[in-house]
């Protein structure tokens, strides 16, 4: 494998990683599960710490924000990329941006990936066309960045974009409403872990798997939680980031879309998209579930 495809597990993790706490017995301490982005997107996860789920199938689960890590993707809960491209109001179309500096996160995470995706989309060349540059911090600071010219646009999710607009900035392009493949929500762990602890990664997508039936189905819980981690009580803002990725593009089950792979192999170059997709990911664990029952038992 080249070196450029190996950059494929870490950009696969970025949007939710599940970092299980690696070489101890399941008794020895709390699972810990690492998200890297606060983003709506994250909403299940939290929906199924808040709610007890993790402790209702026996694995007691920390939560952390942390970034990065070379992991197997064992399950996924939206499939298409979901950002907004966020500008100056004087920037309407794809040659505007032609000489303008865009902002991401970190170059490599998701939202530099989706990017390129666009540029390539929009026939604009990075670093011809367009300087893109790694703002440190996360969505907030980006957004500072768009808000006070440090930067002309810059790719951005709910809340964040949302805020941006009563700030009085332009949604240059909903990414969503393209509907790129794209696995935007990917949940990892590590293969060694799968191996040795699979018992409480299966009882953590039981949880999984009910949260986001939950976060679906009870939208004014939902809400609640979603103003607690993303730390918001705008009611219009919190409305809409609960529609976009509570209802919207939050898809049903934990299935891993292969053309949601290869979106994202697409984002980090020619290289990686001669890299086999299912060389990323662990279906076994989703299929234990289906087999066992699980799914559809929860489904009736």
């Amino acid at each position: 494998m080249t070196s450029s495809a190996m950059h494929g597990p870490s950009a696969l993790a970025v949007a939710l990683i599940l970092v299980l706490a690696g070489g101890k017995p399941a008794d020895a301490g709390p699972t810990r599960i690492a998200y890297s982005s606060i983003s709506g997107a994250m909403l299940p996860l939290w929906v199924a710490k808040d709610k007890g789920l993790f402790d209702k199938y026996g694995v007691e689960v920390e939560l952390a924000y942390i970034r990065g890590a070379d992991l197997a993707i064992i399950a996924n809960t939206i499939n298409v990329a979901v950002f907004s491209l966020m500008s100056k109001p004087d920037l309407k179309r794809p040659e505007d941006l032609k000489g303008k500096k865009i902002g991401v996160t970190n170059l490599g995470d998701s939202p530099d990936l989706v990017l390129s995706l666009l540029l390539e989309k929009w026939g604009l060349q990075r670093n011809k066309d367009v300087a893109v540059l790694g703002i440190r911090g996360g969505m907030p600071e980006l957004l500072i960045s768009v808000s006070k010219g440090f930067v002309d646009a810059g790719m951005i999710s709910a809340p964040s974009n949302l805020r941006g607009m009563k700030l009085g900035l332009r949604e240059f392009v909903n990414v969503a409403d393209l509907g790129i493949p794209y696995l935007n929500s990917p949940l990892s762990t590590r293969r060694s872990y799968i191996k040795t602890h699979r018992d409480v990664v299966l009882r953590v997508l039981r949880a999984y798997y009910q949260a986001v039936q939950e976060t679906r189905n009870n939208r004014n819980s939902a809400l609640k939680i979603l103003a607690k981690y993303v730390r918001v009580d705008d009611t219009e803002i919190l409305s809409e980031v609960y529609r976009i990725y509570g209802t919207n593009h939050l898809q049903k089950n934990l299935t891993i879309d292969l053309e949601g792979i290869k979106g994202l192999l697409n984002g980090l170059g020619s290289e990686a998209t001669q890299v086999d997709p299912t060389a990323f990911i662990d279906i076994s664990l989703l299929q234990d579930l289906d087999c066992e029952g699980f799914f559809q038992a929860k489904n009736r």
